[in-house]
C-alpha cells in the first residue's frame, strides 16, 4: 500500500466534527519563515492531535509539499495516537517500512521555540486558539487555525494584528470556502443569476451533544496523562471534571460558545460571501432569542436560539436552529439552498448555468483548504479563509451570544470599536479576563 493509498484509509476513519510556571519562556522572535523553493516540503508540527487535530493532520501528511515533524498535546495519549499516525503514515514510503522521525511535546512554546519548523497546525480547544496563534506568528510560523479563530472579537482582533505584523500566513479552518458546492452557490448570487436576493436564511444544529450520564456531584481525580492545569491554560480555574473536558468543553462559556459559534463559521461564512458582506461586522443583532441548555452543572451555552444578523448595507441574514440545515438564498430569478454534499436549484435553467472560472475566484489555485494553505505558506499569497473573515463570520456569534446571556432582543454594534452601544450588561459578555500567569497579547 503507497502512502496516498493509506492516508485515504486512515482519513475516512477519522472522527472529524497554561505551564506550571508562572514564568512564560521566552518566545523565539524569528523572521517569518522563508517561502521555500519547489523541491523543499514545509515543516509543519501540529498543536492538539484530539479528533479534528487527527483529522487536519492527516491532509497534511497526504501532501508532498509537507512533512509533519512534530506533534504536541497536554494529554499524552492524544500526543502518542498524534505521533502514531505520523510514523504510519511516513513508514510505508520508507525503504525500511519505518518511520521514527516525530517528536512530541506538552508545551506548544517547546514546539514554537524550533527555528526548523515553518508551519503550525492548530486543533486545541477555541480558548487557547488566539494565544496559540498570536505567539505562533511572533516565532514567524505560518498558521492553519481551525474555526472559530476566537472566543471573543478582541482575542480575533488581536489574532489579525498579529498575524499582519509578522507577514506569514494564516488560514483559519472554514473549510466549505473550499468545496465546490458551497463556491458555486456563492458564484451564483455575486454574479447576478438569482437576481436580487430578497431573503438569506441559514440554519445551524440545534442543542448539544453532552454526556449521556449525570454530571457528577464531585470533581473526578486529574488521569496521569492530563496537564489539566495546562490545558485550562488562560480560561478561569474550575475542578477537573471528566465530562467537561475533552470535546464537552465546547458547550460551556468559558472555553467556547456552543452549537452556535462552533457552525456558524461553516453557513454563515458562506452567507456572507454571497451576499458580499464577508470581513464585516454586523451593525445590529435583532429578533434574539434562545433558550439554554438544563440541569446540567458543567454545561450553559444556548439549546435553541435564533436572530437577525443586520449589516451596514441592509442586508439582513437570519440565523436558527429551525431554518433549514446548511443555506438558503432566495433572489428574485431564483433560488438555491446548499448544504455540505448537496446543491439544489430552484429551477432547470439555474441547475445548467456554467459559471466561468472568473467568476468563481474561489476555485482558483489548490482544490483543498489544507493544499490552499500549504501553497501559500511556500509560495506566498492569501489564503482562502483569512483570520478577518472567522472574525466577522463568528463575530456574528459573539455578538448574539452576548444578546442572549443579557436577555437583550436587539443590540447595536459600534463598527469602529466593535463594541455594543449603550448595552453595559451585554458588553460584560463580549470580554474575557485571562487566568495568571497567562496574559492577554498586547
Amino acid at each position: 500500500m503507497n502512502r496516498k493509498t493509506f492516508l485515504k484509509t486512515l482519513a475516512a476513519t477519522t472522527v472529524t466534527a497554561a505551564a506550571s510556571s508562572a514564568a512564560l519562556p521566552q518566545l523565539l522572535r524569528a523572521q517569518p519563515a522563508a517561502r521555500a523553493s519547489a523541491n523543499a516540503r514545509l515543516a509543519i508540527g501540529v498543536i492538539g492531535t484530539g479528533g479534528q487535530g487527527l483529522g487536519i493532520m492527516t491532509q497534511a501528511l497526504a501532501s508532498p509539499l509537507a512533512q509533519v515533524v512534530a506533534v504536541c498535546d497536554v494529554d499524552s495519549k492524544h500526543a502518542a495516537a498524534g505521533r502514531t499516525r505520523v510514523e504510519k503514515a511516513y513508514a510505508v514510503e520508507s525503504p525500511s517500512g519505518s518511520y521514527k522521525g516525530c517528536a512530541v511535546y506538552r508545551d506548544y512554546r517547546e514546539l514554537l521555540a524550533r527555528p526548523d519548523i515553518d508551519a503550525v497546525l492548530i486543533a486545541t480547544p477555541d480558548h487557547w486558539h488566539c494565544l496559540q496563534t498570536v505567539h505562533a506568528a511572533r516565532t514567524g510560523k505560518h498558521i492553519y487555525c481551525e474555526k472559530p479563530a476566537a472566543t471573543t472579537l478582541d482575542e480575533s482582533r488581536a489574532m489579525i494584528e498579529a498575524v499582519r505584523r509578522a507577514g506569514v500566513a494564516c488560514q483559519i479552518g472554514s473549510m466549505q470556502r473550499s468545496w465546490a458546492e458551497f463556491q458555486r452557490a456563492i458564484a451564483l448570487a455575486r454574479n447576478g443569476y438569482l437576481g436580487k436576493l430578497t431573503a438569506i436564511k441559514v440554519g445551524l444544529p440545534p442543542g448539544a451533544r453532552l454526556p449521556a450520564d449525570p454530571d457528577r456531584a464531585r470533581p473526578d481525580p486529574l488521569p496521569p496523562e492530563l496537564d489539566y492545569e495546562l490545558w485550562l491554560g488562560p480560561a478561569p480555574y474550575r475542578p477537573y471534571f471528566e465530562q467537561g473536558t475533552h470535546y464537552y468543553w465546547r458547550h460551556n462559556f468559558a472555553f467556547s460558545g456552543g452549537r452556535l459559534t462552533d457552525w456558524i463559521g461553516h453557513h454563515h461564512d458562506i452567507a456572507m460571501l454571497a451576499a458580499s458582506v464577508e470581513n464585516q461586522l454586523p451593525v445590529a443583532i435583532r429578533n434574539a432569542r434562545a433558550t439554554f441548555i438544563e440541569g446540567r452543572a458543567l454545561f450553559n451555552t444556548a439549546w435553541t436560539y435564533n436572530f437577525d444578523a443586520h449589516y451596514a448595507d441592509g442586508t439582513v441574514i437570519n440565523l436558527c436552529d429551525e431554518n433549514r440545515e446548511g443555506l438558503t438564498l432566495i433572489g428574485s430569478e431564483g433560488t438555491v439552498h446548499v448544504t455540505r454534499g448537496r446543491i439544489t436549484h430552484s429551477s432547470p435553467t439555474l441547475e445548467r448555468v456554467i459559471i466561468p472560472p472568473w467568476k468563481n475566484p474561489l476555485a482558483r489555485g489548490a482544490r483543498g483548504h489544507m493544499e490552499n494553505f500549504i501553497d501559500c505558506a511556500l509560495n506566498g499569497g492569501e489564503p482562502r479563509c483569512p483570520v478577518i473573515s472567522s472574525h466577522a463570520a463568528v463575530g456574528a456569534g459573539h455578538l448574539a451570544n452576548a444578546a442572549f446571556r443579557s436577555g437583550r432582543a436587539s443590540l447595536d454594534i459600534d463598527l469602529k470599536t466593535e463594541r455594543a452601544i449603550n448595552a453595559p450588561d451585554a458588553a460584560g459578555f463580549l470580554q474575557k479576563v485571562y487566568r495568571a500567569p497567562w496574559a492577554f497579547p498586547a
